[in-house]
């Protein structure tokens, strides 16, 4: 069946054509047959867009092929099995990609491919500062570190069957004139769907982070007021009497809820907002305009050493680091 053939850029019995072009919407990559005999080689390759998610399909007919890509991937890239196998080797993982297995690459990973003959292939390239302006948007808050998922994922699964499922409608869709990946409005629809798909599907660094907001849909209500109280004004006195008196309960009653729904005791969640405003704001800051020590207690901390012990634990880098890396 044809994949993406109103997208189709390159049908070619060249093997170096076919790398070349593949190398443009992916990583750069050294090619090597695999097969003695290349007379009947075959290779095809399709490529669309939807916004910051970009579907890449790719077939090698009458040859088996190795892949090394020679530059780390700077995007993530899950690679899924339409027909035939990849093996793909990460440094202490191998996963074989099938029909019930695919890989997942995160940036600055190299990897190396072992590309059964007439192996079809799709691949969801997404962007790497989209992916992370969206978990940032489900978070509520900056995601410093860079999201590495697990690299084997197995299609299997409720959540990454449905993911799957996804990816396979929006192929559909791109496959008839007119649908509605091609209206400019419905790209982003479509993209922050496979984003959120994956991050909910795919274990990754996050994913204890993005369970307890999922979880947090269902915490006590006075968990959920004091958490209200504490985003509006992260920089206000916040303590547990005081938050207590603010939605209505008792403060021991206030703690004993927050241990039960996020592991965290009310001063600890106080904490962690205040370190992510800082963050955030030493990340953005213009040059010569602030100290460390200004937004520091711009936002509540009062002991500046302690804080940035607490600020070196989360994000590890101390806060001075990050102020420069923003200059």
């Amino acid at each position: 069946m044809a994949v993406l053939e109103r997208f189709a850029v390159l049908s070619s019995p060249d093997l170096d054509e076919f790398r070349h072009s593949v190398s443009r919407f992916l990583t750069p990559h050294r090619l090597t047959p695999l097969t003695v005999d290349t007379a009947g080689v075959r290779t095809d390759l399709s490529k669309a867009s939807v916004g910051p998610v970009s579907l890449v399909y790719c077939r090698n007919s009458g040859v088996e092929l190795g892949v090394h890509l020679t530059e780390n991937v700077d995007y993530y890239d899950i690679n899924l099995a339409l027909h035939g196998r990849n093996r793909v080797a990460f440094d202490r993982d191998e996963v074989v990609v099938d029909a019930s297995r695919a890989a997942v690459i995160s940036p600055r990973m190299r990897v190396d491919m072992r590309l059964s003959d007439d192996y079809r292939q799709l691949h969801v390239r997404i962007e790497r500062q989209a992916l992370t302006d969206h978990l940032e948007a489900m978070l509520g808050r900056s995601a410093p570190a860079v999201v590495r998922f697990e690299p084997d994922m197995d299609l299997t699964g409720p959540a990454a069957r449905g993911w799957l499922r996804a990816v396979r409608i929006l192929l559909q869709d791109l496959d008839q004139p007119a649908g509605l990946a091609e209206h400019l409005l419905a790209a982003a629809p479509w993209a922050n769907l496979l984003m959120t798909g994956l991050l909910l599907a795919q274990p990754n660094n996050y994913s204890p982070q993005l369970e307890r907001i999922d979880a947090g849909l269902r915490r006590p209500t006075p968990v959920r007021r004091a958490i209200d109280v504490i985003e509006g004004d992260p920089s206000a006195d916040l303590s547990v009497d005081r938050l207590a008196r603010a939605v209505r309960t008792t403060p021991r009653s206030l703690q004993r809820h927050f241990r039960s729904a996020l592991g965290l005791s009310p001063h600890e969640y106080v904490q962690q907002v205040r370190l992510a405003r800082v963050h955030e704001e030493l990340r953005l800051a213009e040059p010569g305009t602030v100290t460390v020590t200004e937004v520091a207690l711009r936002w509540g901390f009062t002991h500046v050493p302690r804080f940035a012990g607490l600020y070196r634990k989360r994000y590890g880098t101390p806060p001075s680091q990050t102020l420069r890396d923003a200059l």
